[in-house]
């Protein structure tokens, strides 16, 4: 069985719309850029998929910040 190449790896990412009209997100990545669409389920490939989970977390973050200072 040959093993896959990063570049065939794909891992599935859910992006919650955040308001009405918001359906995509641009992502790039060395060059490469996508266009995910928000408010499903979608298989990017991996480091697509590393950027966005990156900038979910980062929200988060921000988001428990600016919670915990308003205060």
């Amino acid at each position: 069985m040959a093993k896959k190449k990063v570049k065939d790896i794909k891992e599935t990412v859910f992006i919650p719309k955040e308001a009405k009209g918001d359906d995509s997100l641009y992502v790039a990545v060395n060059g490469k850029r996508i266009l995910v669409k928000k408010g499903e389920a979608v298989s990017l490939p991996k480091e697509f998929a590393e950027v966005v989970n990156n900038s979910l977390k980062q929200k988060t973050a921000a988001d428990a910040y600016i919670e915990s200072t308003a205060k």
